[in-house]
């Protein structure tokens, strides 16, 4: 679940799209990059690391222009490394192009096969790769041309920036899986992966890019064209769930008042449960907790201090570093939790080994019994459009049964949010608007089946 950003025409364009990606942190700590139109030559600096170690104040000033596309990385295909950071930039036939990707195409290995097979030299191990070596090898009379001939011919999730001399393009594959949102500040435009960008730029935020559909932003006019016919649009879920700041909107409503919603839901599912506090796992899990709270009356309590000098334990591209991660960013405070019966909610229970240290970590401070209520159903398959859950092996809900699971964890009772209440209230209706396959294991479209 990558991050991306690009502005055009502006004098600062390299200091807000580094404001923008900052904002978009969340989405990745792996590796940061920008990429600048400087009069017709394009110029990039691409490190590893946080956006705040990548840039220095020399080298965004280094980085001249009045257009700029920028990436922050959490790695799913393709290893953590710089040769994949991005934005990639080519030279080619067709000049100089950067491109920037959050999503994962599922039919990347094939393309990437055939591709060599027909003398293309790869220089990463990063999918993305692909769409530039397709648009080398099939070109149309312009970029944008060039675009629609090949995006079509991709499978999976994708929401890309391409930025060309003179030119910005922003698109977003048929399903809609991946987010991607067209801002205005003055006459410049912003292309971002969440509105909170957008605001924190000082932006205002217009709409969502359709399903299939591209913008093209050139000579300070954004033009929309539709490059694929709208398939359904399957949003992922995850975004309102997890990954996506509380301030961002998502489907029309901020992701805020929808965890707000859900944690309220799951109150009305556990409404015989007695408890004497609820509380989140920091910091997804604290909008549950007082949207529990609130519907069942049992009072909110902060149970742990979160050290926010570390990264998300999820988003660490190896269960070594998520385990560690884990084990550094929360303390339980004792004199909360000492006797009680504590409620916790989190947002998800993908692998249980971090829910596993939490409960143990509650017990061990004095908790009488823990209540473990998980803001998702039960994830029982794989994620194949973007989130690093690559196989069966790695999900606890494929191996185990909830009472197992409930034992594994250490909890005196588990509960998953019923699919129906997570899509209600995120906006939608069951089964409709969003992807829900890693709930369900059904995969609209190819990718995956």
């Amino acid at each position: 679940m990558c991050g991306i950003f690009g502005i055009t025409d502006n004098k600062d364009a390299s200091k807000l799209t580094y404001v923008g990606l900052f904002t978009l942190q969340h989405r990745g700590q792996e590796s940061a990059g920008i990429v600048t139109d400087d009069g017709g030559t394009l110029r990039h600096n691409i490190g590893m690391g946080l956006v705040s170690e990548v840039f220095t104040k020399d080298a965004l000033e280094s980085l001249k222009g009045r257009s700029a596309i920028g990436h922050i990385r959490y790695s799913t295909t393709g290893s953590s490394h710089l040769k994949n950071a991005q934005p990639l930039v080519l030279d080619s036939v067709l000049g100089q192009v950067a491109v920037a990707h959050n999503g994962n195409l599922t039919n990347a290995d094939a393309l990437k096969e055939k591709l060599q097979k027909g003398g293309a030299i790869f220089q990463s191990t990063s999918d993305t790769e692909v769409i530039l070596h397709l648009m080398a090898k099939h070109r149309g009379r312009k970029l944008e041309d060039t675009l629609a001939k090949n995006l079509p011919k991709l499978e999976g999730a994708y929401a890309f920036l391409f930025m060309a001399p003179g030119i910005v393009i922003g698109a977003r594959d048929p399903n809609g899986y991946r987010p991607l949102v067209l801002g205005k500040i003055g006459k410049s435009f912003i292309l971002a992966s969440e509105t909170c960008a957008i605001d924190v730029a000082g932006g205002t935020a217009i709409r969502e890019l359709a399903p299939g559909e591209m913008v093209v932003i050139q000579g300070g006019k954004a033009r929309f064209r539709r490059f694929s016919p709208v398939k359904d649009f399957t949003r992922c879920i995850f975004e309102q769930v997890y990954f996506a700041r509380p301030d961002s909107s998502v489907a029309g409503r901020t992701v805020q008042t929808a965890r707000y919603e859900i944690g309220a839901l799951l109150a009305k599912e556990l409404k015989n449960v007695k408890a004497d506090i609820v509380s989140g796992v920091p910091d997804s899990g604290t909008v549950y907790a007082l949207g529990y709270s609130k519907e069942s009356g049992i009072p909110y309590q902060t149970v742990f201090m979160r050290n926010h000098y570390t990264g998300r334990s999820f988003i660490q591209p190896d269960q070594r570093l998520r385990e560690f991660t884990a084990h550094l960013k929360l303390a339980p405070i004792r004199d909360v939790i000492q006797g009680k019966t504590i409620i916790l909610i989190d947002d998800s229970l993908v692998r249980g080994t971090t829910s596993r240290k939490i409960v143990k970590s509650l017990m061990k401070a004095g908790a009488k019994k823990i209540i473990m209520a998980i803001a998702s159903p039960a994830i029982i398959s794989p994620c194949y459009y973007g989130i690093d859950t690559p196989n069966k092996g790695e999900l606890i809900a494929c191996r185990m049964s909830t009472e197992k699971i409930r034992r594994f964890i250490g909890a005196d009772k588990l509960h998953y949010l019923s699919l129906g209440s997570l899509v209600s209230a995120c906006g939608g209706r069951r089964d409709r608007n969003f992807c829900v396959s890693c709930f369900t294991g059904k995969y609209p479209g190819k990718g995956g089946l």
